[in-house]
């Protein structure tokens, strides 16, 4: 038996080389990479405050300021995620597509991410789909300072044709400019000068707060639950990021399918729900983002989905490491755990590196070859 304790991972590297010549040795096997485990599986029935996660980005108190990283708008910011559904199940109209117009049409969109407030202030953005569409919507800064006007823009590509499509919604306060950037492809800019105003969540807390659920940034659902004219998301929702820039669609295109190391800058939340279990959502970003909470984390409420029962099941997002079980960015005594615990037939599993359906010595030749720490 060869152990570890607390010892270096060079001598963990030769337990494993030890472990792999008890096998029969093995070569190490062709290159692979680890896609996304778990996903987040919504069912449009985002009522009473289920079926949905809640991430907690501010206070609503005076006094010391309890915003968190990931409450962005007080400047540019960019929301990415991933999404897959069918427009049947999602079916609010749409105005066509490449639209911009006056108020919070967002809100009427099957909603997908939401930072809504419901009380004495207009600083606000969400983003929903509409007919298959992606709709951004933006408010206005609290006066005496705020000078815009509530606006939403419409794209023109659909997401809702049941496979997974990459969003992101990027607001540049520089040039007062949204855009809807699809699949890496810009979709839709609106005009300049829509939005420049602070729309982060109010240092002072809201007065006359309908629900207590303004401080919180929600998906999949209407934080408020005020009512069926407000649809909710039923489909699959993968990989969050949230970034305090603008980010260009080249730089968008260039990393949206690849797992980001912490500390990438610019990047203040990375919600990758990667647990498969549990309740409890982890910001990977390094930036020390809030903890998100999923509700219920059960079957046909807020459910998890797992790649291990169907690969469609998470976005299609690797690791760029060979080895990276669990797409973190580095490859160490974590991986070499998932793969030993999926050992033998595993078809579809993401231990199973070389695809032929067994995790064997093979895949961990391929997990000792990409070591890291």
């Amino acid at each position: 038996m060869c152990r570890t304790g607390g010892r270096t991972s060079s001598l963990i590297r030769a337990c494993i080389h030890a472990a792999i010549a008890c096998l029969g040795g093995a070569s190490v096997a062709p290159a692979a990479v680890a896609q996304s485990v778990a996903a987040l599986r919504f069912h449009g029935t985002g009522t009473d405050q289920q079926d949905r996660v809640r991430i907690a980005i501010d206070d609503n108190s005076r006094g010391p300021d309890g915003s968190t990283v990931c409450d962005v708008g007080v400047g540019s910011f960019t929301i990415e995620f991933w999404v897959r559904g069918w427009l049947v199940d999602n079916a609010t109209p749409s105005f066509g597509g490449d639209v911009e117009v006056s108020g919070p049409a967002w809100i009427d969109g099957n909603i997908v991410v939401d930072r809504d407030i419901w009380g004495s202030s207009d600083a606000d953005w969400g983003i929903s789909l509409a007919g298959g569409r992606v709709r951004f919507g933006t408010g206005r800064g609290d006066p005496p300072s705020g000078n815009d006007t509530e606006s939403t823009i419409e794209g023109s590509v659909m997401v809702l044709d049941g496979a997974w499509h990459h969003v992101a919604c990027v607001r540049q306060v520089a040039t007062g400019r949204k855009r809807i950037v699809v699949d890496g492809d810009l979709d839709f800019e609106s005009q300049v000068f829509l939005s420049n105003d602070n729309i982060s969540y109010p240092n002072g807390g809201v007065a006359n707060s309908v629900t207590p659920w303004n401080p919180y940034l929600v998906l999949g659902a209407e934080k408020h639950d005020a009512g069926p004219d407000y649809p909710s998301l039923d489909g699959w929702f993968d990989e969050l990021r949230i970034w305090s820039i603008a980010r260009e669609p080249l730089a968008i295109a260039e990393d949206r399918a690849k797992v980001l190391p912490a500390g990438t800058p610019g990047l203040v939340g990375s919600y990758r729900f990667e647990e498969g279990g549990g309740t409890a959502i982890a910001d990977t970003s390094g930036s020390g983002g809030p903890q998100g909470l999923l509700i219920a984390g059960v079957p046909g409420n807020g459910e998890w989905a797992l790649a291990s029962a169907n690969p469609t099941n998470t976005a299609p997002i690797a690791s760029s490491l060979l080895g990276d079980l669990n797409g973190d960015g580095t490859v160490n005594g974590a991986d070499l755990a998932l793969l030993l615990g999926a050992w033998g037939a595993c078809s579809g599993c993401s231990a199973d590196l070389d695809g032929n359906g067994i995790v064997d010595g093979a895949d961990l030749a391929t997990v000792l070859g990409g070591w890291t720490s």
